[in-house]
């Protein structure tokens, strides 16, 4: 009897630790500091034990959804910057290649807009060649404290120059760019950081002061970020008291409702807002609580689909964790995220969020049906990048940036005003002759492949007859390919343009020029100034 009771004691202690998920954590951290201990007391060579240890911690994170994430303190650091809105640097955007990193864009008012251009190649900093330093090493050595002094050789029309600069303190605007055309304002907001919704009013009364009776909000490639800044936002919008977003999670302390807290700034003035499938996170929130309101008219393509709220939490010698703690409905009832990160298929590919939920009609205040696809889904579905993979590779890899860098690097002389710039039939040959000449031609997905396959079939010495099929299929993809990217003639020479616009005349031209070419701008215009048009987009 003794040794009954004493059974079933130790099975009700067995069962009590496998149903706590706290033991469990204690008995995996046990086996894992003992194979580490193994590892680096008997391994046949020696480990870099804090290496391994951040890649496992990152492996293990890369197994929940892509949001959750590990940080080192100069990782951090430099969210933190991005965040406020402010950073020790020289004010360029870069596009870091394997021996440089190219200069793709320059922030005005900035030490990089008095010494380096657009398209320059920086080759070292401080002496250290960028052949020899890792991506993640050369960016860090860009940006430093305010008045910090840097050396940066640059590769400029084929010629070094070196170029000494201090470092200032680089504002991050959120509002980018603000323009009145006719009695329409134009608000290109980039990012939503802590100065997000002071400028965004700012530019919203000071365009109603020179006469803006209607407004365009360009979302279109802003990521999100802080969400107390998104609800400012829609507040200005909509009366006090209404819901914004609500958070729910797995544990109550995260499950919150956010409403508007102040007065509105107009609740009458038309809106529309641009998006596209770059537009993520506080940019849904926005432009899917407005739609909500019947507030205003979304014009564009199905944006990212991020519904997810994270956290940033500290650990232990000044690491972080951010980490999703809940996701976030807009006023409709919609779930707009996208990838369902905790239902895999037998591959372990996430699927799709829609695909695990209930069918339901969700209604905006008029009662217009709004759909729970992954994403919101515009009033007006107008795509303003082709869809085509060819094309994208092109601009991904920043073919069409470097040929302006090559186009502009020709000329004889200057444009006298942004109307002359104007590409030709001519100029379009002169790229496709780029792209051949540069061994540039698009590649998809599907052709590497069909690239790699081949290579295997090669070393597997497959017969001749079978590696010319596979090499006239390839070949039939080039053909393909290029002929796409003629049928995108007049795109590829309207970025050409807004390219040539931005290196030129700078960023208010640019948003001049786009007002007057840019289909989905040209569109939402129109809109606004047919009242009885946007009334009805509304209504129905």
């Amino acid at each position: 009897m003794k040794y009954i009771f004493s059974f079933i004691f130790y099975f009700f202690i067995i069962v009590a630790q496998s149903q706590n998920p706290y033991f469990e954590i204690s008995k995996q951290m046990e086996i894992y500091n003992d194979v580490l201990l193994k590892l680096s007391t008997n391994y046949i060579d020696e480990l870099n034990m804090g290496d391994l240890m951040q890649k496992n911690t990152k492996q293990l994170l890369n197994g929940l959804d892509r949001f959750t994430t590990f940080y080192d303190e100069q990782s951090i650091l430099n969210q933190k910057m991005r965040q406020e809105g402010h950073f020790g640097g020289l004010g360029i955007k870069i596009r870091p290649m394997d021996k440089a990193i190219i200069i793709t864009d320059i922030l005005p008012g900035t030490p990089a807009e008095r010494e380096l251009k657009i398209g320059d190649h920086i080759v070292a900093i401080n002496g250290k060649k960028l052949a020899d330093l890792s991506k993640k090493v050369a960016v860090n050595l860009l940006n430093g404290p305010a008045g910090s002094k840097v050396t940066l050789t640059i590769n400029r029309h084929g010629k070094e120059i070196k170029k000494s600069m201090h470092r200032a303190d680089v504002a991050l605007n959120a509002v980018t760019g603000q323009y009145l055309d006719g009695d329409i304002g134009y608000i290109q907001l980039a990012k939503f950081n802590a100065k997000a919704a002071q400028q965004v009013k700012k530019s919203l009364l000071d365009l109603k002061q020179k006469g803006a009776k209607k407004l365009i909000i360009d979302l279109r490639n802003n990521p999100g970020g802080l969400l107390f800044e998104v609800i400012k936002i829609v507040n200005f919008f909509i009366s006090q008291g209404k819901i914004v977003v609500t958070t729910k999670g797995r544990f109550d302390k995260y499950n919150k409702t956010y409403r508007t807290r102040n007065p509105s700034v107009d609740e009458e003035i038309p809106i529309v807002i641009l998006v596209n499938n770059h537009s993520a996170s506080a940019s849904e929130i926005l432009s899917g609580s407005l739609q909500d309101y019947d507030r205003a008219v979304v014009m564009g393509d199905t944006t990212y689909g991020k519904g997810l709220v994270q956290r940033t939490f500290k650990l232990k010698y000044g690491t972080y964790m951010k980490q999703t703690i809940s996701k976030y409905y807009i006023p409709s009832g919609r779930l707009i995220q996208k990838i369902d990160y905790w239902h895999r298929d037998k591959n372990g590919k996430p699927l799709l969020m829609r695909d695990n939920l209930a069918e339901k009609d969700y209604k905006t205040a008029h009662g217009r049906i709004v759909h729970n696809l992954g994403g919101v889904v515009p009033d007006i579905v107008l795509t303003s990048f082709p869809n085509h993979a060819a094309l994208k590779d092109l601009i991904n890899k920043g073919i069409l940036f470097d040929f302006v860098t090559d186009w502009i690097d020709k000329q004889n002389r200057v444009p006298k005003n942004m109307a002359a710039v104007h590409l030709t039939d001519a100029d379009f040959e002169q790229f496709m002759q780029y792209l051949d000449k540069n061994n540039q031609k698009p590649q998809t997905s599907d052709q590497k492949l069909l690239k790699s396959a081949y290579q295997k079939a090669k070393k597997n010495k497959q017969p001749a007859k079978i590696l010319n099929q596979y090499q006239k299929l390839m070949a039939a993809y080039d053909v393909y390919n290029i002929q796409s990217i003629r049928n995108y003639k007049q795109f590829i020479l309207n970025t050409l343009q807004q390219d040539i616009v931005n290196r030129y005349f700078g960023k208010d031209s640019l948003i001049k020029y786009r007002l007057k070419t840019d289909p989905l701008l040209l569109k939402a215009k129109a809109i606004l100034n047919k009242p009885e048009t946007y009334h009805q987009i509304l209504k129905n």
